[in-house]
C-alpha cells in the first residue's frame, strides 16, 4: 500500500520505514523484523481536498485510535488535532 501512494500523483508524502525512500529505512532494516502495519501519508491539497478523499473511502473506518485491529484512516487537523491552530 505504501509504494502505490508512493507513486500516486496526488500523494504529496509516504511515511513508512519499509520505503526506501524513507529517511531512516537502513536503521529500520537493522531493527525490525517486518516495518509493520501503520502507513501515514500527506494528501496533495488543502483540508477540503483532504475531507473528501476520506469521505470516498470504502475499506477504512473513519477513527482517531489505534485501539482495535480494524483497518482506520484519521485526519488529524479534523480529528485529534481540530481545537489546534
Amino acid at each position: 500500500m505504501a509504494e502505490v501512494l508512493e507513486a500516486h500523483p496526488k500523494v504529496a508524502q509516504v511515511y513508512y520505514p519499509g520505503l526506501k525512500s524513507h529517511p531512516e529505512h537502513e536503521l529500520a532494516k537493522r531493527q525490525m523484523t517486518s516495518f509493520g502495519g501503520v502507513v501515514s501519508f500527506d494528501i496533495d491539497g488543502d483540508l477540503h481536498t483532504t475531507i473528501k478523499f476520506i469521505d470516498a473511502l470504502k475499506i477504512p473506518y473513519i477513527a482517531p485510535s489505534f485501539g482495535g485491529c480494524e483497518s482506520i484512516v484519521d485526519q488529524p487537523a479534523i480529528m485529534s488535532y481540530w481545537y489546534c491552530p
